[in-house]
């Protein structure tokens, strides 16, 4: 009698090749990529008024440093 694997190989689901587990193995990065895109942007814009007042100044944490006064 053979020995038995310790390994059993069993089939994944996937979709023209892209597993479940690669996209979930992918997304993490990806999400990481978007929220330091996002956070360059609002950096970047931060100067600019519109952006002071209708983003900025609405965020929970840090609204009260970018209180923009109204004529």
């Amino acid at each position: 009698m053979a020995p038995k694997p310790h390994v059993l190989i069993k089939p994944q689901l996937n979709y023209r090749g892209i597993s479940v587990e690669k996209v979930r193995l992918s997304l993490t990065p990806a999400a990481r990529w978007g929220v330091f895109a996002g956070l360059t942007v609002l950096f970047a814009a931060s100067g600019i008024p519109l952006v002071k007042k209708d983003v900025l100044s609405k965020a929970p944490f840090i609204g009260k440093n970018f209180k923009v006064e109204e004529n």
